[in-house]
């Protein structure tokens, strides 16, 4: 007896093209076999002592005779099998042409073998996907049709208990081991669930306390940062202009830290980012997490603190998206952000090109006359370059940096970009 697994949740469904035609045709393979080959082996047996040539012990032992198979009788058969890969989609509609060609085959031919394989397939599979009612009826019309169909037909005089028992716990088994499957199963998917749920909650609660640390130690200093820097300016008024600017700078790049840094704690409160209002609708952030449409203020900030900075942005950015556009924004901000405390005078160089299958950057800084030197070995243990790598490594890409001959550094990143193709839904659950 064959079997199938229930309709699956949204979620449940397979990741590969390759399995669900495997479980549309390749579960249908033994089914056809056994229906089929077997059902015409079984056909050729015979046995049993001759007529007129039984021991008086045997009484009346039933001498089993071959049995002719119409071609049509092999037509039914097949059919039986060849719509069963579309039991998923139409279960009912398959229950009916298996019952229809089981019944036909019985009726032409005395029916022996495995003839019901195709029929218990599409039983199973209509009983997991809740059509009870259909499988009962199709059920008390096999019992009732196929141990009679010798009898119908003129084939017996006579009506065959035995085949009627054989029928009837065919069924039976059929139901019952049906039911026993899909209790079993859906036990499975509700423990699935339930430990799903366990883990999300225990990385909402993670993702709360990462919030609560990061605003009570960083946002807390980068606050007296910006606090700091404001009375500053607003003191020195004699100060130097450079001074000035320097103040300046600071304040506004503390603001503006402050605030991806709120826009960070928000997203590690919530799932989503964003929020519903008291009215229950969904309210975007005001301030989102950057990537990489803000390339062009990090250069305007690097250039304001004393940095010569040139960006190109080959290709459409706004296609990325996603956790890519942000880390690539935090790759080139590191980057950056590296030469200005490595490498102070430096040039750099931003290249951002968006393909579309991957996401090319290259942040490369040349010493000028002059300038001071970037340290010859930084090694690959910097929290930067971690930071960095791990960030590509998390979105499928790579990351490599390291000097240059004329004494600067380079750092490329490939990153994979997202294609977002809607759902097949021509893909059946395995």
């Amino acid at each position: 007896m064959t079997t199938d697994a229930p309709a699956p949740t949204t979620g449940d469904r397979c990741r590969s093209s390759g399995s669900p035609r495997f479980a549309r045709v390749g579960r249908v393979l033994p089914v056809a076999v056994v229906q089929v080959a077997g059902t015409l082996l079984a056909s050729r047996i015979s046995g049993g002592p001759p007529r007129g040539q039984r021991p008086p012990w045997a009484g009346t032992g039933v001498v089993v005779e071959p049995v002719d198979v119409v071609p049509l009788a092999v037509v039914l058969l097949v059919v039986g099998v060849l719509v069963l890969p579309w039991r998923w989609s139409f279960p009912r509609v398959v229950l009916a042409v298996t019952l229809a060609t089981t019944a036909g085959y019985a009726l032409l031919v005395t029916p022996r073998g495995p003839f019901v394989a195709a029929l218990t397939m599409a039983m199973a599979n209509a009983w997991f996907r809740g059509h009870r009612r259909s499988v009962l009826a199709a059920a008390v019309v096999a019992v009732g049709l196929l141990p009679a169909a010798d009898l119908l037909t003129g084939r017996s005089p006579v009506y065959s208990l035995d085949a009627a028992v054989l029928a009837l716990a065919w069924a039976t088994v059929t139901i019952v081991v049906t039911e026993l499957a899909r209790v079993r199963l859906e036990r499975a998917a509700e423990r699935r669930r339930a430990r799903a749920e366990v883990e999300q909650q225990r990385a909402r609660d993670e993702r709360v306390r990462i919030a609560r640390e990061l605003h009570d130690s960083v946002a807390h200093s980068m606050s007296l940062i910006n606090l700091q820097a404001g009375v500053a300016l607003h003191l020195g008024a004699a100060l130097p202009s450079g001074t000035q600017e320097s103040l300046t700078s600071i304040r506004d790049t503390s603001r503006e830290a402050l605030v991806e840094l709120r826009t960070i704690l928000g997203v590690l409160r919530s799932a989503d980012g964003a929020g519903p209002d008291p009215d229950g609708r969904v309210v975007p952030e005001r301030n989102p997490v950057p990537g990489l449409d803000r390339v062009p203020d990090l250069v305007d900030r690097a250039r304001a603190a004393g940095v010569d900075v040139t960006a190109r942005v080959e290709g459409d950015p706004t296609t990325v998206g996603g956790v890519v556009d942000r880390n690539a924004f935090r790759i080139v901000q590191e980057s950056v952000t590296n030469v200005m405390k490595h490498a102070p005078g430096h040039r750099v160089d931003v290249t951002v090109s968006v393909g579309a299958e991957v996401l090319d950057l290259v942040v490369q800084d040349h010493p000028l006359p002059g300038a001071v030197q970037r340290p010859t070995r930084l090694g690959e243990s910097g929290n930067g370059l971690i930071g960095m790598r791990e960030r590509a490594d998390a979105v499928g890409g790579t990351m490599t940096a390291g000097p240059t001959p004329d004494g600067g550094w380079r750092v490329a990143a490939r990153l994979p970009v997202p294609t977002n193709r809607p759902p097949d839904r021509s893909e059946e659950p395995a």
